[in-house]
């Protein structure tokens, strides 16, 4: 699969320079250019290049105030610019290299193959969460929907519905059944137990599955976790690994 990549200069010269080294390079995708900052980020939002060669100086939205926008995206930011005082300010915004102009052929391609090999590691990543996913909802197919629990209280039997569930908490080797009036202490194991939920529960944590239809608002807080506020007044804040599996289920129940 090949890098996508958007070049963004004001200088005519300095964009047809980088092209031509491009053109070498079968494993890379041009997007588009850029001759400003407002036309980058435009071009960002609409094609979210793998790679976005920024100039720093240039007329309106500078290139820092372009990176600074990006922090949170999973392109990859080299700057090019001939002013080496921009070197500190540029890497502050978690930018991955500097080229300072006039570079030649063998130090662009050092920084661009460096690139490459991020992304191509970040795509092997996806595949295996993608293949991670299809095998989780196989096996949550071939499980029975739990409907409920039977929880024994004092010699008597008493059934929680899942529908009465706010969210499920590891302790060892219990769960807390969270729900609105009370917590209950339940002997199973969370990562069997998650196969059998019905698809409105999300896992969030290592240690916690949350039932979306008792979510009355949640925030992303830009550090690739989420805080949850549940129906009981919980506030719940998720684990950075499960960012992308979290937002992919916001976004398949906000369609």
């Amino acid at each position: 699969m090949k890098a996508t990549l958007i070049i963004v200069d004001d200088e005519p010269h300095a964009r047809r320079y980088i092209l031509s080294l491009l053109q070498k390079d079968i494993e890379i995708e041009i997007l588009g250019e850029c001759k400003n900052g407002r036309e980058a980020l435009e071009l960002i939002s609409t094609h979210k290049p793998d790679i976005i060669l920024l100039d720093i100086q240039m007329p309106g939205i500078s290139g820092i105030d372009v990176a600074d926008s990006l922090k949170n995206s999973n392109s990859i930011v080299i700057f090019t610019t001939a002013y080496n005082q921009y070197a500190l300010k540029a890497f502050e915004t978690e930018a991955f290299n500097y080229l300072l102009k006039p570079f030649d052929e063998k130090r662009f391609f050092e920084v661009i193959n460096r690139a490459k090999s991020i992304i191509q590691l970040k795509q092997r990543a996806n595949f295996n969460n993608r293949i991670m996913r299809l095998f989780n909802d196989f096996n949550k197919s071939q499980s029975p929907q739990l409907t409920e629990f039977k929880i024994k209280d004092k010699g008597l039997e008493r059934v929680i519905k899942i529908s009465e569930v706010v969210y499920l908490e590891a302790r060892s080797v219990y769960i807390i059944i969270h729900t609105k009036d009370k917590d209950i202490l339940y002997r199973a194991a969370l990562n069997l137990l998650e196969q059998q939920l019905p698809a409105n529960f999300l896992r969030i944590h290592r240690s916690q599955i949350i039932n979306l239809n008792e979510v009355t608002k949640y925030k992303y807080l830009n550090n690739n976790t989420f805080d949850f506020i549940m129906s009981n007044d919980q506030k719940i804040t998720s684990s950075r690994s499960y960012k992308n599996q979290i937002s992919n289920k916001l976004m398949e129940s906000q369609n």
